[in-house]
């Protein structure tokens, strides 16, 4: 098992949300030190802009300087929901967001579902990502592994049955029951993650993020699951950017294999394991400072 550590949780410099020029609504938070090297966050699926904050949290007395910006996707949480979106159409959303907070050029962290719209950001804004990073990436669905994952055999395919699982998870959330739907996520993760949910600093972090990602309903969730499922849209040999990627050994939802079959398709890639990780275990531990040291150092070489 990996060693835990709870250091204080990382204060929000600011909570806001932007219109965009479609009239649409995108929430965003902005983490850490103003002076700091500008990181975008995609969070998972489903999540939204507090998942950073229990890992900032364990950075807090490091000295490491970032300003993490982290948005909520269509549909989770106060971000209005767009029918039809493909991650191509993410890359604007950011560009938007970082315009608004007079941010030049950035790194984009991707955790889980968020990696593939992570990529996606190095796609189409190649002049303005300096580097990614990938922490238990999703990965596409002819990836060796993930036909049997957890992320993409755990929801349903058929996207009716999809909207209707997701919009009876977000009526038990909304109606007082997320420590049931926690329970019941919990039960489907590996050994390590289970484990770690033991403890209830980790399991509160995950009922919060329930409870923030479904507020406007589970249609947000439904519909991403099914872009996963899909071509992405663009190639992955086409993101050039230096990319770092980390797997946990013992994730059952993104198994390590699919990620080294993700930095093979990857001209620039940087691929490591953890033998000890799940899925979660990384965000409360010591490799934290690893992630977020590396998407800083933007003019580093290596």
């Amino acid at each position: 098992m990996p060693s835990f550590v709870y250091l204080k949780t990382e204060r929000v410099v600011l909570d806001g949300a932007v219109t965009l020029r479609d009239g649409r609504t995108l929430a965003y938070a902005v983490w850490g030190s103003p002076d700091g090297a500008p990181i975008v966050y995609c969070h998972g699926s489903p999540g939204n802009r507090w998942e950073i904050k229990l890992p900032l949290g364990i950075i807090a007395n490091q000295g490491l300087a970032v300003r993490v910006v982290a948005l909520n996707r269509p549909g989770f949480g106060p971000s209005t929901f767009l029918p039809q979106r493909s991650l191509l159409d993410w890359p604007a959303d950011v560009t938007e967001v970082v315009d608004h907070l007079g941010i030049g050029r950035f790194a984009v962290l991707g955790a889980s579902g968020g990696g593939p719209y992570a990529l996606a950001c190095g796609h189409e804004l190649a002049d303005r990502v300096t580097r990614i990073g990938l922490v238990v990436g999703g990965c596409p669905a002819q990836a060796p592994g993930m036909g049997g994952s957890l992320a993409l055999a755990g929801p349903p395919r058929n996207p009716l049955i999809r909207r209707i699982q997701y919009g009876l998870i977000a009526w038990a959330v909304r109606s007082g029951r997320v420590e049931r739907v926690v329970d019941r996520a919990i039960e489907t993760m590996g050994e390590a993650d289970r484990a770690a949910m033991a403890d209830p600093r980790l399991r509160g972090w995950l009922s919060e993020l329930f409870a923030e990602a479904f507020v406007d309903g589970g249609r947000g969730a439904a519909y991403e699951h099914g872009l996963y499922l899909a071509d992405w849209g663009f190639l992955t040999s086409a993101v050039t950017q230096p990319t770092w990627l980390w797997y946990g050994g013992k994730d059952r939802n993104i198994p390590a294999e699919a990620g080294r079959w993700l930095a093979d398709h990857l001209p620039n890639a940087h691929y490591s394991v953890w033998p000890e990780h799940g899925h979660f275990t990384w965000a409360i531990s010591q490799d934290v400072i690893e992630v977020l040291a590396t998407m800083a150092a933007a003019e580093r070489g290596i």
